[in-house]
């Protein structure tokens, strides 16, 4: 940021300051059309949503704090109010300038590691980050195979997250995960027709144990992230100083 011109800097200091409420980081996704033609059936048991944030999260790769992975979309699976919600956020800004067939790849990325997390939570177990990243990376290639995905397209859809990490507001995915349940509850009355019982007891039982987690955690991920705007703020303000 501190390398930007000064209003896209100001541009991104105030999407950092307007996503402090939790509220302000998603909204019903506005090219719906387009996502489902590409998306097919499957999308239609998902809540679909955006963002202008692209989410980031220490490494699975790599036991370095430093190295970042980062994330245009994301599923989620939540439990609230006794039902199952699957929610797919998308960057705005993707969705815009991506191809056909790289948004048809994310979106089927995204199915395809919804449906192996499907699998694993029958299990009800937590997963390692070894297996996380396994899951990550052979979810990536067989959705790459199933969509017959080009190299030169693969180098393109790449080439477009790193063109959106340095131009679009970059959040912890914790909070980005804390703002979609918070988005989840707000409308719930709209999105009910979205939720999915239980298979039995205990998956209700592992449903609520998550829910309570996910809770705990709530107020720690708000204030850990305006604590990342404020570092943010002060070290432009330092950089704007210079050296004296």
């Amino acid at each position: 940021m501190a390398a930007m011109d000064l209003d896209e800097c100001e541009r991104l200091l105030r999407a950092y300051r307007r996503m402090e409420d939790s509220r302000e980081v998603f909204r019903p996704l506005s090219p719906l059309g387009r996502v489902l033609t590409l998306a097919g059936d499957e999308a239609t048991g998902y809540i679909l949503v955006e963002t202008e944030a692209i989410t980031f999260f220490p490494s699975l790769a790599s036991a370095n704090p430093s190295i970042l992975d980062y994330a245009a979309a994301m599923n989620r699976r939540f439990y609230f109010q006794g039902l199952w919600f699957s929610v797919i956020s998308l960057n705005t800004e993707y969705v815009r300038q991506a191809s056909d067939n790289m948004l048809a790849f994310v979106l089927e990325h995204e199915f395809e590691m919804g449906r192996r997390y499907m699998e694993i939570s029958a299990e009800m177990r937590p997963l390692s980050p070894e297996e996380k990243l396994y899951i990550g990376e052979s979810a990536r290639k067989s959705s790459a195979e199933r969509l017959n995905l080009t190299l030169e397209e693969m180098i393109e859809e790449e080439s477009l997250m790193h063109t959106l990490i340095g131009s679009q507001p970059l959040i912890p995915k914790p909070y980005a995960e804390m703002a979609l349940f918070a988005y989840l509850e707000d409308n719930f009355e709209a999105l009910y027709k979205f939720g999915v019982e239980s298979k039995d007891d205990s998956e209700s039982d592992f449903g609520k144990e998550l829910y309570e987690e996910f809770r705990g955690w709530s107020d720690f991920s708000r204030r850990t992230y305006s604590l990342f705007v404020r570092e943010i703020s002060q070290e432009i303000k330092e950089g704007d100083r210079g050296y004296v």
